[in-house]
């Protein structure tokens, strides 16, 4: 029986007949014990016993089917088997679909969890910050409490979007993508313009070339370029400046983010795109916000619209961050 078990565990055989009177093993415990070496692996239980009380036992502890010795014929012997190879793979399929079935449910309710429960407190939060700010007529120290709070709830509703699309991404299949034809110039440009309004001391450079048109997930790209751009903000020195950089390549456009930030550590580089994976470390990085979701959020919406997303860092040539997308959904599905 040890031996049975440990052919079953190193070669993963098609089906085992399994004999239950097999010296140093006990009967039906013997089905526990190879079913724990190899739970995906069929069984037919072979005795010497035509008692049709234990081949019912036998089937409860998970065999596929029953032989008696004596009884057993070559045509009934491959049929046995047969039977037992379909029946155990039709079981691991109804157990992948229950997996599958119940992990759509955890799904839903978790982004009902996020999307309601946690999300419109946190508006009412929000909104009264802002009408106490607004309206208020608040002494300084009261204004700069409120403010703070007004801040941390913007944060927080941040981190709960991010949340909501790591979900989506990781167990939704893919990050949700609607197309539309729309000019990714404009779209880019809009994003610039709003970190400038958020970021007035720094200085953005953008640079926009060829033709912009395409079909693409129009907020979505937005998110994913102001995450990168957010980035470069976030983790470079306040006196140089970010530059982001549209270059037509015919098919796709490629999209630049560059900055003078402290370069992300090498080893740290083939893992940027993981989730609640950070990148550089620094001075002027230190009032770190996020979960860490960003970067694999924005590869996600990259590779739904079948494009790539790459990244190089070092002190001499700074950080820069390129997502190349084809113009047009492939036929192919989306890139890895």
């Amino acid at each position: 029986m040890i031996q049975a078990e440990k052919c079953v565990t190193e070669s993963a055989p098609d089906v085992v007949l399994l004999d239950l009177s097999l010296p140093d093993g006990h009967g039906l415990g013997n089905i526990s014990r190879l079913l724990q070496a190899g739970p995906s692996v069929p069984l037919v239980v072979l005795t010497g016993t035509d008692d049709e009380r234990l081949a019912v036992q036998a089937v409860h502890q998970g065999a596929q089917d029953y032989l008696v010795k004596g009884q057993v014929t070559g045509p009934l012997l491959v049929r046995a088997l047969r039977y037992a190879i379909e029946r155990k793979r039709v079981e691991e399929g109804l157990k992948r679909e229950e997996a599958q079935r119940q992990t759509a449910v955890f799904r839903e309710q978790f982004l009902a969890i996020l999307g309601h429960d946690l999300r419109n407190p946190l508006q009412a939060i929000s909104g009264n910050a802002g009408l106490l700010l607004r309206y208020g007529g608040l002494a300084e120290p009261q204004r700069k409490a409120v403010n703070r709070i007004s801040i941390s709830a913007d944060r927080m509703a941040r981190m709960i979007n991010d949340v909501l699309d790591f979900t989506r991404a990781r167990l939704g299949g893919g990050y949700p993508v609607m197309r539309a034809r729309v000019n990714l110039h404009d779209v880019l440009r809009q994003v610039v313009e709003e970190l400038e309004v958020a970021h007035a001391q720094r200085n953005f450079e953008l640079s926009l070339s060829g033709n912009g048109w395409g079909e693409w997930d129009a907020d979505s790209i937005a998110q994913a370029a102001s995450n990168l751009v957010g980035n470069a903000v976030q983790y470079s020195p306040e006196d140089t400046p970010v530059a982001v950089v549209v270059r037509d390549e015919g098919e796709g456009i490629r999209v630049e983010v560059h900055n003078q930030g402290t370069p992300i550590p090498e080893e740290r580089l083939p893992h940027v795109f993981d989730p609640f994976v950070r990148g550089a470390e620094g001075a002027h990085n230190k009032a770190r916000t996020g979960l860490g979701l960003g970067l694999y959020i924005t590869h996600e919406i990259v590779r739904a619209h079948g494009g790539t997303l790459r990244v190089t860092s070092t002190a001499t040539e700074g950080t820069r961050f390129w997502m190349s997308l084809p113009r047009a959904a492939p036929k192919g599905g989306p890139a890895s």
